[in-house]
């Protein structure tokens, strides 16, 4: 169910910012195929479905009841994420964007969502998310992502950074290919524990990264 989220951000957390939106939103999100977003919704207790709908909800700054109606109908959870992140690059309800689902590059058209707005809209939530998942401000966040630093490398350094009232440059600096993070945590004296993933996005970012980059 986090496929589409996932992808999206990932491309966007490496900085590999695409050209136009059209490349960033497939041009015919498959439609619904039999009972099977459905029956996956019924599966779910409803405790689920409300943890989802406030996640999306927190994320792209939309109605969470609009978001929980959605799932409640058994509607594909990649239409819900897109509806969701359309909604917030546009300003318009989350439940105004999911009305106009036909062909999503259709609606970022009807929208009149350019390249740059989406793109400046994607780059402010992962700079938020990591900004959050880091200690870091988030214009430092920025530059540093402006720099080309991995994400992870961010968030790493940051929390490294505020243990050991470092600068973070400095601290970026410290990790070299043959040195992991954890011997940084160790020659800045610091908690090496601090670099440990705190959640399962994290863990999945952390098993994404070759063995000789950790």
């Amino acid at each position: 169910m986090n496929s589409i989220r996932k992808k999206i951000m990932a491309s966007l957390l490496a900085g590999t910012f695409l050209l136009s939106v059209s490349a960033e939103i497939p041009l015919a999100e498959a439609a619904d195929s039999g009972n099977a977003p459905q029956a996956e919704a019924q599966k779910m207790s409803k405790a689920d479905l409300d943890a989802i709908a406030k996640d999306i909800a927190e994320q792209y700054g939309v109605d969470q009841a609009e978001v929980r109606e959605a799932l409640a109908k058994g509607k594909l959870f990649d239409d819900i994420y897109y509806a969701a992140m359309l909604a917030k690059v546009s300003g318009k309800s989350f439940k105004t964007v999911f009305a106009m689902k036909q062909d999503w590059f259709d609606v970022v058209q009807k929208l009149n969502i350019t390249a740059d707005r989406w793109r400046d809209v994607m780059k402010d939530m992962v700079v938020e998310d990591i900004a959050l998942r880091s200690s870091l401000g988030k214009e430092t966040v920025r530059k540093l992502m402006d720099e080309h630093y991995h994400p992870r490398d961010i968030r790493i350094a940051g929390r490294l950074a505020d243990a050991s009232k470092k600068d973070v440059h400095e601290v970026l600096g410290m990790k070299t290919i043959n040195k992991r993070w954890i011997d940084v945590a160790n020659e800045l004296k610091v908690d090496p524990g601090i670099i440990r993933p705190r959640s399962p996005q994290e863990e999945e970012e952390d098993a994404e990264m070759p063995e000789g980059q950790q």
